[in-house]
């Protein structure tokens, strides 16, 4: 009798352990990400902020106000804010037309020709060029491909293709790494060498960031080029 009653209670105590743990890791999916995106939208805030957080100190400053409190800076900072957005704006409206699109080359060959900050300008320019790019432009599918040898399969994203000299058409492909898609590999694989799937953008990279957490609930793959990629983009 004492046994069977020592074996429910270590059976009770075995399943309010599982259901609290349990609890605590669905409390903390629910609060870890509000708190990282509470967090990030701070520190945008304040360096965004920032930029002209100087000038609006002195722009109020030359009509004798000083900020003093926490509400003062907190003001200035939002208003250093919008006139940052609007300074952005107005760069964006003088570069796209043809005068700015002038003034921004000429700037750009001289830049070119400084050693060091050659380097840097342009691989800045091409990051945020990459970052600013609509995944239907820069990805344009999701497959399954044999890396890094034959029988191991990683999943990978389609970005464009080239055609040689003796006419064979190669398809680019660049394979992401977990859990940061930025980084990866460039290889060039024949269309034949290439396992499609009907996973969209969005789905190939929820599945690469979350390490396989989050994967789709039915995935169906073929060999064949898909013959209506934008609705798979969608």
């Amino acid at each position: 009798m004492k046994s069977k009653k020592m074996k429910s209670g270590k059976l009770y105590t075995v399943g309010f352990k599982k259901s609290t743990r349990r609890k605590l890791i669905a409390g903390l999916l629910v609060v870890f990400p509000v708190f990282i995106t509470f967090f990030v939208i701070k520190f945008l805030f304040t360096m965004i902020g920032g930029i002209l957080s100087p000038v609006v100190i002195k722009a109020v400053g030359f009509f004798g106000f000083s900020p003093n409190s926490k509400i003062d800076e907190f003001v200035i900072t939002s208003v250093a804010f919008i006139l940052t957005f609007v300074a952005l704006y107005s760069i964006g409206v003088i570069a796209t037309n043809f005068l700015g699109k002038f003034i921004i080359s000429f700037f750009e060959s001289i830049l070119h020709n400084v050693p060091i900050i050659k380097n840097v300008y342009t691989s800045s320019k091409q990051l945020v060029e990459i970052i600013s790019l609509p995944s239907a432009q820069s990805f344009k599918r999701v497959v399954i491909v044999e890396y890094p040898r034959v029988g191991m399969k990683a999943f990978a994203f389609v970005t464009g293709g080239i055609k040689t000299e003796d006419g064979a058409e190669l398809t680019s492909i660049f394979i992401p790494t977990t859990p940061n898609p930025t980084s990866g590999f460039l290889i060039y694989l024949p269309e034949e060498d290439i396992t499609g799937t009907n996973l969209n953008i969005e789905e190939g990279m929820k599945l690469i960031v979350s390490g396989g957490i989050l994967v789709p609930g039915r995935m169906e793959l073929y060999t064949n080029k898909p013959t209506d990629e934008e609705d798979r983009e969608e």
